[in-house]
C-alpha cells in the first residue's frame, strides 16, 4: 500500500519501527513520544504526520487533523493508507469533494486496496453517484477472498455492496428489455434465440462457445452449433429408414451385446479426472460399424440395412481415419463430461434410436432433447456434453460427414494431410476384431 519508503537515517530508523509496532498494539503514548523524535530529524516522514493526524480525528479535533494530514500526504513515502485516513477526516469536515479526490488517491496508490473501495463507493452512494458507487462496490467485490474468510465488519459492507450490485442490475435488465421487447417480437423463433445467446453473453450469464478443435482447424468455416437439417438433402433419406435401423440395433442388442466396447480407453487418466468414471467402462459404448475408416465386417453383415443407408451418404472418407460410425450406448446416470472434437472440417451426425425421458445434449450454449428418428447435425469441435438422468438405456448411431461448405477441392487437400498423418502415425483410439 505505498511506494518505496525514504532511507531514514540510521539514528531513527529503529525509533520509527519501534513506534509503528507501539502504534498498532495501542500504546499511543509511547508510539507519539518515538515519533515526536523521528520528526525532529524528519519533519516529512509520512507514517509519523499522520499517526498525530488520526490521533487528533479520535479526539474530536477535525482542523488540527485536516493540518496533520495535509502535511503527511505532502510527506514520504506516499502511501495509500494515508490517502485513505485523509479522506476520512476530509468527509467528516463535510468536504465530499476532497474525501473523494483523497480515496481516488489512494486506489491509485494501490488498487487492492478494497476497505477503501468500500468507503468511496459509500460516499458516491450518500452523493447520489449510484452507478459511479457501484463502479467502486464491483470492483472491490472482484477483489475479496470468500466470504467466511472476512471479518463481521467487512462482511456486513459486502452484503450490503452485493444488494446494491442486485438492484442496479435489475434495473437494468427492465431498462435494457423496454426497449428489446417491441423488436424481439417481431422475429422468427430461430433469430429471437440467435439474439438471446448474443443478449446472454453480453450480460455475462453465458460464455462465448467457441471452436476448439482437437488436430485440425480449417479458418473461415461458420462456427455453429447445430446445423439446419434442411441444408441436407439426404436428411429425409436417412431419417426414413430408422426404423430399419432401430429393428437392427435391437438384434444386436438381443445377440452381439459383448461386442460393444467401452468408448473411453484412455491409458494416462489422472485420478479425479472427469473421464476416470467413464474410463473403460461400459457406461457408455459402442458398437462398430466403421472405425477410423476400416470397416467391421462381422457388424456391418449384421446391420445390411444401416450400412447401406450410410453407404448412401457424403461420409468423410480419409485413409486410416474416416469414416467413423457406431452405435453409441448411453445406460442409465451416465454423464459424458463436456469436451471437444477433432477437426471442423467434419460434422458429426446423430440419428436418435431408442430415447427414454431425462436424456439430453449441449452443444455450445444449445441443448437439444433427442427425438427418435430426427437427425441433430453438429460441430463438435464446440464444447458438448450430453446426459442419461433416466432409468432405460439411451441409443444412439453416430456417424460424420464432411462440413458441407468445405469445396471438393478443399476435401481433397484435408484428406490427403489428413490420411498422410494417419499414415505417419498409425495409432488407433479403438482396436475392434472384424
Amino acid at each position: 500500500m505505498s511506494t518505496t519508503a525514504p532511507a531514514l537515517p540510521a539514528s531513527v530508523q529503529a525509533e520509527a519501527e519501534q513506534a509503528e509496532r507501539l502504534a498498532q498494539q495501542g500504546q499511543t503514548a509511547a508510539a507519539a513520544r518515538l515519533y515526536e523524535r523521528v520528526l525532529a530529524v524528519v519533519p516529512d516522514y509520512s507514517r509519523a504526520l499522520s499517526f498525530f493526524a488520526m490521533q487528533a480525528y479520535l479526539a474530536g479535533d477535525l482542523p488540527r487533523a485536516r493540518d496533520w494530514i495535509e502535511r503527511a500526504s505532502r510527506g514520504q513515502p506516499r502511501v495509500a493508507l494515508i490517502e485513505a485516513n485523509r479522506a476520512l477526516i476530509l468527509r467528516a469536515m463535510g468536504d465530499a469533494d476532497g474525501a473523494l479526490a483523497a480515496f481516488e488517491a489512494a486506489l491509485a496508490l494501490d488498487p487492492d486496496f478494497v476497505p477503501a473501495r468500500l468507503d468511496a463507493a459509500a460516499l458516491l452512494e450518500a452523493m447520489g453517484r449510484r452507478r459511479d458507487a457501484n463502479a467502486h462496490y464491483r470492483a472491490a467485490l472482484a477483489r475479496l477472498p470468500p466470504a467466511e474468510a472476512l471479518p463481521p465488519a467487512l462482511r456486513e459492507r459486502v452484503e450490503h455492496a452485493q444488494r446494491a450490485l442486485a438492484e442496479e442490475e435489475q434495473e437494468l435488465e427492465r431498462w435494457l428489455q423496454a426497449r428489446l421487447a417491441p423488436l424481439q417480437s417481431q422475429l422468427d423463433e430461430e433469430s429471437r434465440a440467435r439474439f438471446d445467446e448474443c443478449y446472454q453473453i453480453l450480460r455475462g450469464r453465458q460464455k462465448p462457445m467457441l471452436p476448439r478443435p482437437g488436430f485440425m482447424y480449417f479458418p473461415k468455416l461458420p462456427p455453429l452449433t447445430f446445423y439446419p437439417r434442411q441444408q441436407f438433402p439426404w436428411a429425409e433419406q436417412i431419417e426414413a429408414a430408422t426404423d430399419a435401423i432401430r429393428a437392427e440395433l435391437q438384434s444386436v442388442l438381443a445377440e452381439h451385446d459383448e461386442r460393444f466396447m467401452p468408448y473411453v480407453q484412455k491409458h494416462d487418466v489422472a485420478p479425479g479426472s472427469v473421464w476416470e468414471p467413464l474410463n473403460f467402462r461400459h457406461d457408455w459404448d459402442v458398437f462398430f460399424l466403421y472405425n477410423q475408416g476400416e470397416r467391421v465386417e462381422k457388424h456391418c453383415q449384421a446391420c445390411p440395412a444401416t450400412v447401406a443407408a450410410l453407404d448412401a451418404l457424403p461420409l468423410v472418407r480419409i485413409p486410416g481415419r474416416g469414416p467413423t460410425a457406431f452405435f453409441s450406448r448411453l445406460r442409465p446416470g451416465t454423464h459424458i463430461p463436456p469436451h471437444h472434437g477433432a477437426t471442423n472440417t467434419r460434422l458429426i451426425v446423430h440419428l436418435p434410436l431408442i430415447v427414454p425421458p431425462g436424456c439430453g445434449f449441449r452443444v455450445g450454449n444449445d441443448v437439444r432433447e433427442w427425438r427418435p428418428g430426427e437427425l441433430l447435425i453438429f460441430d463438435d469441435t464446440i464444447e458438448h456434453e450430453a446426459w442419461n438422468h433416466g432409468d432405460q438405456t439411451r441409443v444412439v448411431l453416430i456417424f460424420d460427414i464432411w462440413n458441407p461448405f468445405l469445396t471438393e477441392a478443399e476435401r481433397e487437400l484435408v484428406t490427403a494431410v489428413t490420411a498422410a498423418m494417419a499414415e505417419y502415425y498409425p495409432d488407433r483410439q479403438h482396436v475392434t476384431d472384424p
